[in-house]
């Protein structure tokens, strides 16, 4: 019985979520009981049962209900007053329904019952279940017509009873699992808390004994409680944010994490590619940190896990460092002339990057000059550092701060211990002196005009050599953006003074880059243009009359003339000429690319070679042709070819 009683009996505390649930939902009982009042005067009209009455009746019924919305402060026992009303409503549907369709009138009580679990109360359905049985019982022995259109015998009424009671007691149920689980919500939501906090505090035991740092964040950015000691050790605690917490650490970052942390909860972009976009490595001098970013529930939370790398990034720079002074070794060993002449002009390079360069422009071409080198020879870490610094550059339109330009210069100097270490660079290295080579010179002439050549060309740089080196770095360029290209060299052993064409080779890459870059095709482009698998890309230098002629020649898409005009009309440049349209692609500046990457789109490149060009009194063009490729044409004066400019004879002097 005691079991019976406090399931029917509900806790005596009432919540604040049932207390506002039941006084909304007594307040549409009112409104649906009210509507009740036309519809029984309809009825009673229809029936010639007296509408006038059903009128009186109804409006009395009312009564009750509004006396205690207005009186009565628990709206518990506001419900039950509206359960009774129901059944008041229900006696008089059934009595002003008199006639044939009496009887259906009777479902109005099971109806109502069912519809009384919205109080999740089963007092309010124990007090429908007896205002409705004294109603048949007290009627059916005072008023019989008023219950049934037939003198119903007493076993009828019983059996009314019977079905009534069953469906109070479902409907009791109904009422208080509703109330358990949806009403009693707040107590759900208190025990499910204290279970919480039992797990988090169980969590945070775990958390407290790894090494990684574990932070949930919010979608606004804000932090919660659930994060590891490794993270409050490495950024402080009391922070409110994550862009707070890591501010501590370096600006930068957390400036860089406010931006896509803002694109992310705009809800503009797909959250997985935004998260990617999210700044992943944290530096702090000597520090390095990793940062992952984890979805964890559908509202925006995110796990962020902060590792620390230090020790594993210390060790992938030795072991750069080490790959790096390994490829200058290699180098040395093939062609110690061209290390030597790399070392002297990036160290005056740098020492130009360092002073900040007499403007912009000679800066900007300085740093990108560099980093084509450094790449050429294997620097990898130099030239990511100067892509650095020009993306600064390209983003400030302003020369960088010494604090800007720090890891660039500290990593020169680097590289400048180590390769002095393995070259032991000398500021002149020949292998015979000049008197010497004039001796030999002069005794070669005597026995034949080939072997006089051979020694007079001695102090001559085979063009081969440099074309060879710049056919390796096309093919690790070439592997790096997984282009598929064939390198050939045709030298025509041709030889030129190094120390005067070192500065031209120099800026030879920048032609190298984008003919790999921008023209070489894919597999699938060039299939589908029938061409063979792979792009060729040719290295030429040739003598054609009285000029030297240095190209570079690919059978890739070829420039797209129309971009080209597009963008030189957009900057104000000459556009109506095939010639107008090569000076553009020479300009300072000008892309065809949209985006930067560590290859090309600055529009640096094509100028500096040009210059270089011109540096030795020779001038640069473009042949190409959309969809068979593109030449880059340097013509010189044989003088050129030379020691300072100075013509070198081709023919013995005469012998007396």
């Amino acid at each position: 019985m005691r079991k019976l009683l406090d399931y029917l009996l509900l806790p005596t505390a009432i919540t604040g979520f049932e207390r506002k649930y039941l006084a909304r939902t007594n307040r549409i009982a009112f409104a649906f009981f009210a509507l009740h009042v036309p519809v029984l005067c309809l009825i009673a009209w229809g029936n010639g049962t007296k509408p006038l009455l059903a009128l009186a009746l109804s409006l009395a019924t009312l009564v009750g209900p509004a006396a205690a919305q207005k009186t009565i402060k628990n709206p518990r026992w506001v419900s039950m007053v509206y359960g009774v009303t129901a059944m008041f409503f229900g006696g008089l549907l059934v009595h002003f329904g008199q006639g044939a369709t009496q009887i259906e009138m009777h479902f109005y009580f099971f109806a109502l019952l069912a519809m009384l679990a919205v109080f999740a109360n089963p007092m309010v359905i124990i007090a429908a279940t007896v205002t409705v049985a004294l109603h048949h019982l007290v009627l059916w022995l005072i008023v019989p017509e008023s219950v049934f259109n037939y003198a119903a015998p007493v076993w009828v009424v019983a059996l009314h009873a019977v079905f009534v009671v069953l469906e109070s007691v479902a409907v009791c149920f109904i009422a208080r699992t509703f109330f358990d689980n949806v009403i009693g919500l707040e107590k759900i939501v208190e025990a499910r808390t204290q279970e919480l906090a039992a797990r988090s505090a169980e969590m945070r035991r775990v958390l407290d004994n790894v090494d990684q740092g574990f932070v949930v964040v919010a979608k606004d950015g804000t932090i919660a409680s659930e994060r590891s000691r490794a993270f409050d050790l490495w950024f402080g605690v009391g922070h409110k944010t994550l862009v707070a917490a890591f501010s501590t650490k370096s600006v930068e970052f957390a400036q860089a994490l406010t931006v896509g942390w803002d694109a992310l909860t705009d809800g503009f972009l797909p959250a997985e590619l935004l998260l990617e976009q999210l700044p992943k490595r944290l530096n702090v001098g000597d520090e390095h940190f990793d940062v992952d970013y984890l979805a964890v529930n559908d509202e925006g939370s995110l796990l962020v896990v902060v590792t620390n790398v230090t020790a594993r990034v210390t060790q992938e720079i030795g072991d750069r460092e080490r790959m790096e002074t390994l490829s200058i070794f290699e180098r040395v060993l093939s062609d110690r002339n061209a290390v030597d002449e790399f070392f002297r002009e990036a160290n005056d390079i740098v020492k130009q990057i360092a002073s900040g360069a007499p403007d912009l422009l000679s800066f900007k071409r300085a740093v990108h000059t560099l980093k084509g080198n450094s790449a050429m020879f294997g620097l990898t870490s130099v030239a990511e550092a100067c892509h650095d610094v020009e993306s600064f550059v390209a983003e400030e339109d302003e020369k960088p701060s010494p604090r800007v330009l720090a890891p660039l210069l500290e990593r020169w100097n680097r590289v400048g211990t180590s390769l002095s270490r393995v070259v032991r660079v000398r500021s002149n290295m020949i292998e015979l002196d000049a008197d010497e080579h004039a001796a030999l010179e002069r005794e070669a002439s005597v026995y034949s005009m080939d072997l006089w050549r051979k020694v007079h060309d001695l102090t001559l740089e085979p063009t081969k050599r440099r074309l060879t080196g710049v056919a390796a770095h096309t093919a690790r360029i070439a592997e790096r953006l997984e282009k598929d290209v064939a390198v050939a060299i045709e030298d025509n052993n041709l030889r030129i003074d190094a120390a005067q064409w070192s500065p031209f080779w120099s800026a030879f890459v920048h032609a190298v880059r984008n003919a790999v870059d921008h023209g070489a095709e894919t597999r699938d482009e060039r299939a589908e243009a029938g061409k063979s698998e792979k792009t060729t890309i040719t290295l030429r230098t040739v003598m054609q009359g009285d000029r030297f002629i240095v190209e570079i020649a690919d059978d890739g898409r070829g420039v797209d003339w129309d971009r080209v005009r597009e963008k030189a009309v957009a900057a104000g440049l000459a556009s109506e000429t095939k010639e107008d349209l090569t000076m553009v692609l020479f300009s300072d500046g000008m892309s065809t690319r949209d985006g930067v990457s560590a290859m090309s789109g600055r529009g640096i490149g094509m100028g500096a070679l040009k210059a270089a060009a011109e540096g030795l009194g020779g001038t640069a063009l473009v042949l190409s042709e959309r969809g068979h490729g593109t030449t880059i044409r340097m013509s010189f004066p044989v003088s050129a070819m030379g020691t300072d400019g100075r013509v070198r004879r081709t023919f013995p002097p005469r012998v007396a």
